[in-house]
């Protein structure tokens, strides 16, 4: 059978938890050593916005290095984690990613460096730059989808969903074609993957970081 998942990774607040990392953008100073999260200038902050929407990036839009600043608290951290608004892939996960077509993004290698700023940190690292948006949603054929905010500029209806109502995500058989790994145009802050990458992932102990859900294929929608 068919099936696609649904993942709400953007919510797992835990992996951008004080991970003892300073950033740099292009153009930009070094973030400062603290925990506090520094206020984004707003180029910076709309191509968060984007990525966040699953538009790919240009290299330059996405941070140029990050830096270990704090090391007890960076250990703490798994193959998926974010630097500056933006996730951080490695280990286990790149390998699994790295199958898979992803769309106009991918994964971009990424340097971190030790606290000194010049020495690379052990390991590879790479910036998960998302490229795919489907438009497979069909929100009134679920009771976990409801309405979230209309675009004034566009008269666009977004939905988000009930993260507590079981009822599982319907979209049309278009969800099975194209990259594995895509954001609904209209939906809020879940990313959507292929039965193969759910698998992989699953299979890599990553279910739960990812929080998984299997979506309902309705055949007969166009």
């Amino acid at each position: 059978m068919s099936r696609v998942w649904m993942s709400s990774v953007k919510s797992n607040y835990a992996l951008g938890d004080k991970p003892g990392l300073r950033s740099k953008f292009y153009g930009y100073d070094w973030t400062p050593a603290e925990f506090k999260i520094p206020l984004a200038p707003d180029d910076v902050y709309a191509n968060m916005k984007r990525a966040g929407e699953g538009f790919a990036l240009r290299r330059e839009e996405l941070p140029e290095a990050a830096a270990v600043w704090n090391e007890k608290r960076f250990k703490l951290l798994g193959d998926i984690f974010y630097t500056g608004g933006f996730l951080v892939v490695r280990g286990k996960l790149a390998e699994v990613l790295a199958r898979f077509d992803l769309g106009e993004g991918g994964l971009i290698p990424f340097t971190i460096y030790q606290a000194d700023l010049e020495t690379p940190y052990p390991g590879e690292f790479f910036l998960l730059n998302f490229g795919c948006r489907k438009n497979t949603l069909l929100p009134e054929l679920s009771s976990k989808v409801v309405k979230f905010v209309v675009e004034k500029k566009t008269g666009i209806q977004f939905w988000k969903t009930n993260d507590w109502e079981k009822d599982p995500v319907a979209l049309s058989p278009g969800a099975l074609q194209g990259p594995d790994l895509w954001f609904e145009e209209v939906l809020y802050n879940k990313i959507f993957m292929s039965d193969a990458l759910a698998q992989a992932i699953i299979d890599i102990g990553m279910k739960d970081a990812f929080a998984l859900e299997e979506c309902r294929i309705v055949e007969d929608a166009q």
